[in-house]
């Protein structure tokens, strides 16, 4: 089979087994051959598919190729999640609903929806979600499972479970497609099988699990493995390390000690200085390093910086968390920073971004430049993208990890919502290089400070552990 049968992975409906079907059968490899064999009625003379689930085919073609391409940031896919998730919950009927797929996995751009539940009213359940009000189309509807469009046109799949396999649907339904494949090779030469009803002797009729899989400890236990954090199954190392229960720690909320990269209203921030810092108080941080917007003629400039720093230096004294007066800065298209040298030598804490015009190698020496004048603590967003709208500079990201390396400079991984910069494989890559890290909300209010989950997140995907990120330290 070609490379294009991955596509046919992207088609409602069609898993693993129709596929292997569809390929024996007909030769079919791609969704072209799919609608092309679909149009014919050639579909509904192979064994297990039909004239019912041909014209169910036929209309997933279609409404994929509508969204052909389209995916939609991380941040903006998991809180329609999270909204359809709740509204689950508070119908009563509805005892467990839980958000899988790439969501859970933390990738940075979405295809689309997974939501699992258990509920003893299985009708009930789907009729509810058909009608929620974020739905505008109805894709499928079965006995177990509802799919629906909503906003945004992204599809959410509704998968109704039993109790006793929610671990098994939950590693089934959250991927990836690699780790499964993985998953399955190790199962068969354990003479297993493993899928959503769990992990049972391959020649069993019954398909009777091999023990308990409610849990995903209890599915990864059957097959010989340490549990898989859901950020780090991507078919690759992963399974090598669990077999021999030597996978790391992965960073976690509870490992980060401090804020590295948040502003107030002293600089076009949303709220009071001294409200930002009782929020990073209440999220139990030891110290908050500020990152005031500064410039020469914007946001704090070199004549407020004492005014500024006695203003920290107040909250400081009051007890209970450090308060770094620290500073954000633009690296200018020449390589300089947008605030006077001199003053901002005396500052602890520099966080630098580039918003310039430059591209590919310009942007590397720009970046390069920028670092090299000793004046910068934590570069910003290293890549520059913007999700949904654009890739960013371009600059040869190898080259700026390793000038960042030379001049001490820490490379954030931000969890703007705009940014997630650098995503988990950009992370593994510079910690690999000897780069310092941090993880940051980058938030420029107290709601914002909770964006920090996305950046642990991204964190876990790059296999980051609490050693690997400076934040993780004392402020010392």
């Amino acid at each position: 089979m070609g490379r294009d049968v991955t596509q046919l992975w992207e088609i409602p409906g069609l898993g693993i087994k129709r596929i292997q079907i569809l390929y024996q059968e007909l030769g079919i490899a791609s969704v072209a051959q799919l609608k092309a064999a679909a149009l014919d009625g050639k579909l509904a003379r192979v064994p297990q598919f039909g004239a019912a689930v041909q014209d169910k085919l036929l209309a997933e073609i279609e409404g994929w190729a509508r969204g052909r391409g389209r995916r939609y940031p991380l941040p903006e896919a998991k809180a329609l999640a999270d909204s359809l998730r709740m509204q689950l919950l508070e119908m009563g009927d509805v005892d467990r609903a839980e958000v899988a797929g790439s969501i859970r996995r933390g990738k940075e751009t979405i295809g689309d929806i997974d939501i699992l539940v258990t509920t003893d009213h299985a009708h009930s359940v789907a009729q509810f979600f058909k009608t929620l009000p974020e739905v505008t189309e109805i894709v499928f509807d079965g006995d177990t499972r509802a799919s629906v469009r909503i906003t945004n046109e992204i599809q959410a799949d509704l998968r109704i479970l039993d109790r006793h396999l929610f671990g098994a649907g939950m590693h089934y339904f959250t991927g990836d497609k690699d780790h499964h494949i993985q998953m399955r090779l190790r199962s068969k030469r354990m003479g297993l099988k493993i899928s959503e009803k769990g992990v049972m002797p391959y020649n069993d009729p019954t398909e009777t699990p091999v023990g308990p899989m409610d849990t995903e400890e209890q599915v990864f236990g059957a097959v010989g493995l340490q549990y898989i954090p859901p950020e780090i199954r991507h078919g690759k190392d992963e399974i090598k390390l669990a077999e021999k229960g030597t996978l790391p720690t992965l960073i976690s909320q509870g490992d980060v000690r401090g804020e590295v990269h948040v502003c107030s209203a002293l600089s076009g921030g949303v709220d009071r200085l001294d409200a930002l810092v009782q929020g990073c108080q209440r999220r139990g941080y030891e110290y908050v390093l500020l990152a005031e917007r500064a410039g020469r003629t914007r946001g704090i400039t070199p004549q407020d910086l004492a005014d500024y720093e006695r203003k920290a230096s107040a909250l400081a004294d009051r007890g209970g968390i450090s308060v770094v007066a620290g500073l954000e800065v633009e690296i200018l298209d020449d390589g300089t920073l947008d605030f006077d040298h001199r003053a901002l030598a005396k500052v602890p804490w520099v966080v630098a971004v580039y918003r310039g015009h430059s591209h590919g190698d310009d942007a590397t020496d720009v970046l390069m430049w920028g670092m090299e004048t000793g004046l910068i603590s934590c570069l910003a967003w290293p890549t520059g993208r913007h999700l949904g709208m654009h890739e960013g500079h371009g600059a040869r990201f190898d080259d700026v990890v390793a000038c960042a390396v030379d001049f001490g400079v820490a490379l954030q991984v931000s969890g703007d919502p705009q940014r997630l910069d650098l995503n988990g494989t950009l992370a593994r890559r510079a910690r690999d290089a000897g780069a310092e890290l941090v993880v940051t909300a980058s938030a420029a209010s107290v709601d914002g400070l909770s964006q920090i989950d996305y950046a642990l997140q991204q964190g876990r995907r790059g296999w980051l552990r609490p050693e690997d990120v400076l934040n993780t330290r004392p402020l010392p």
